[in-house]
C-alpha cells in the first residue's frame, strides 16, 4: 500500500460522525468540506495514468551519488584523462579558478589539496570527470538516471549533472559561500 492509500485510509476512519474510543467528535457543520472525500479524489487522481507511466524495473533506472569534501587524494583523476571531455574540463576549471587544479590534484602536495579551497573545486571537478568516464562506458547508466544527489561539494556536481547548475558556478563557489550557494539552490528549486 503506498502512501497516498494509506493517507487516505486513515483519513477515511477519521470522517465525520466517526466514533474513536469513548470520545464523540461533533458533526461538522453544514457546509463543511469533507476533508476524508478531498483525500479520497487527490488519491485516484495521483494514482491514475501517471502511475503507471512513471514507473521502471529497478534495473532499468540509475542514481548518480557525488562525494564531497574529504575523498580528494593526490592522483584522483590520473586514469580519468584518456576519456573524451575530461581534459576540457580541468581546462575550464583554471580558467574560472586560475590555477592548474589538474597538477594539483594529480601532483599534489597532499597539504594544499587538503585546503578547502583546493579541494571542493578537486573533487566537483573529479566527479564531474567520473561522469565522463561513465557515460562513455556504460551510456546507459546516464541515459536511465532518474536521480542525483551529492553530499557536501558532491550537491554541485549533482546539480551540474542535472542541467540546473553551470559547470563555471559549481567550480566557482568560494568555500565560504558554500553553504549560502547550497541553501540558495534548494530555496530555487522549491519555488
Amino acid at each position: 500500500m503506498n502512501v497516498r492509500v494509506a493517507r487516505a485510509a486513515w483519513a477515511r476512519g477519521w470522517g465525520a460522525g466517526c466514533r474513536r474510543g469513548a470520545a464523540d467528535f461533533p458533526l461538522p457543520p453544514p457546509r463543511a468540506v469533507d476533508v476524508a472525500e478531498l483525500l479520497r479524489d487527490d488519491t485516484a487522481a495521483e494514482e491514475g495514468p501517471r502511475e503507471a507511466a512513471a514507473r521502471r524495473p529497478p534495473g532499468q533506472c540509475s542514481v548518480l551519488l557525488f562525494p564531497g569534501q574529504g575523498s580528494q587524494v593526490v592522483g584522483m583523476g590520473r586514469g580519468l584523462l584518456r576519456y573524451p571531455r575530461v581534459r576540457e574540463l580541468y581546462a575550464a576549471a583554471r580558467s574560472v579558478l586560475g590555477y592548474d587544479l589538474l597538477e594539483l590534484s594529480l601532483h599534489g602536495p597532499q597539504e594544499a589539496l587538503d585546503r578547502t579551497a583546493h579541494c571542493q573545486p578537486a573533487v566537483f571537478v573529479a566527479s564531474l570527470a567520473a561522469v565522463e568516464k561513465l557515460h562513455h562506458l556504460q551510456p546507459a547508466v546516464i541515459e536511465n538516471c532518474v536521480a542525483a544527489a551529492g553530499f557536501s561539494v558532491g550537491e554541485f556536481a549533482a546539480l551540474v549533472f542535472a542541467g540546473a547548475m553551470e559547470f563555471s558556478e559549481g567550480a566557482a563557489v568560494p568555500p565560504e559561500e558554500f553553504l549560502q550557494v547550497s541553501l540558495q539552490t534548494h530555496q530555487d528549486a522549491a519555488r
